[in-house]
């Protein structure tokens, strides 16, 4: 990424944020609410066998209650965290979500493979390995996210970024000097449109600077002139798209 060192994720339901990677703290307390979790399905499953038990099927209902301490034991994160995009019902609660290292949806392959590995992390006890290997990786990630290729990221709702705006609009004057066409690669006009979502956080100094990494190349290129390279920029962008021709307020 250009933009900084943020990392922008795109989740399953289509909303773009920045995050910051979750740590032992946060992800030990989704474990602690997922044991909960856990623990209550097993009452549950109990309070059945005993109903069989009493039905004469004391093997039937043994035998079912040592398949579901199975399943939780090696299949419920990879559930969840397909069914939850990412989540289990702990990490659902403290806005925790597993992604793939690029800020992409994981597969469940991934999800399989990371949480079959939690009995390596385990060791020797009380996650003693994972926690180790967390605090000595940049990304925070045990072995199990290691294998998988997954981080756990903390989704901040107070930094969805913003939509894209052209501020102030393309003048007549401005659209006029603009060359005939402006033909941006794909990579380019995204990366500009995370760049105009979030200039409104910027100071003018930091916004040119950003610019500046993409301006030089716009003039060259397609001959687009500005004041500013942020200008140069936003004009460039509004010509490849055709929002120089949408002259209203907050266009």
């Amino acid at each position: 990424m250009l933009l900084d060192t943020t990392t922008f994720i795109a989740t399953p339901e289509r909303v773009r944020f920045r995050h910051r990677i979750a740590g032992p703290g946060r992800r030990a307390a989704a474990w602690a609410l997922d044991a909960v979790v856990q623990l209550v399905i097993l009452v549950v499953c109990g309070t059945i066998v005993a109903i069989l038990g009493g039905l004469g099927l004391d093997g039937v209902g043994s035998g079912g209650l040592l398949l579901v301490l199975f399943m939780l034991q090696w299949f419920y994160g990879a559930f969840f965290e397909t069914v939850l995009a990412g989540r289990t019902p702990g990490k659902l609660a403290l806005k925790l979500r597993v992604v793939t290292e690029s800020g992409a949806p994981a597969s469940l392959r991934a999800y399989v493979l990371r949480n079959l590995l939690k009995g390596a992390d385990f060791l020797p006890v009380g996650y003693g390995i994972g926690v180790g290997v967390m605090l000595l990786d940049p990304s925070l990630r045990r072995i199990g996210d290691m294998v998988a290729g997954t981080i756990v990221v903390d989704e901040n709702a107070g930094n969805m970024l913003n939509g894209v705006a052209i501020q102030p609009p393309v003048s007549e004057a401005e659209r006029r000097a603009l060359p005939a066409r402006v033909d941006l690669r794909r990579e380019e006009v995204r990366l500009i449109e995370e760049f105009l979502r979030r200039r409104a956080r910027m100071s003018d100094e930091r916004a040119n600077e950003l610019a500046s990494m993409l301006a030089p190349a716009l003039t060259q290129s397609f001959g687009v002139e500005a004041s500013t390279p942020e200008r140069v920029v936003v004009l460039a962008y509004a010509r490849a798209t055709g929002r120089d021709r949408i002259l209203e307020e907050g266009a």
